[in-house]
């Protein structure tokens, strides 16, 4: 079953994670796309310095084995350090 990763950052520069999160989109998912990789969408609120980075996957054996890769760790590492809270939760798609 298809899932959902959802990666909420709070912070008070959405403007570097907005940055750094679209480098990665575009560098990593759109250029050569892991196994398993569905869709990416990254949401701001930058009034409220909340940014999202929503992955659609096929399985949760994909993400795990995408998340110990390098450059997805290289990047939510350089997110976590401009972030005062990252939270993380992982879905099923239902429809």
């Amino acid at each position: 079953m298809a899932i959902a990763h959802l990666i909420t950052y709070k912070t008070s520069k959405p403007d570097t994670i907005i940055a750094q999160t679209l480098a990665y989109k575009e560098r990593e998912l759109d250029r050569s796309p892991p196994e398993g990789f569905l869709s990416v969408h990254i949401y701001a609120d930058e009034a409220n310095g909340i940014v999202v980075f929503l992955t659609e996957w096929e399985t949760l054996e994909h993400l795990t084995e995408t998340q110990d890769m390098a450059p997805w760790e290289a990047a939510q590492d350089l997110n976590d350090t401009f972030s005062d809270k990252v939270t993380a939760a992982t879905f099923k798609i239902i429809s």
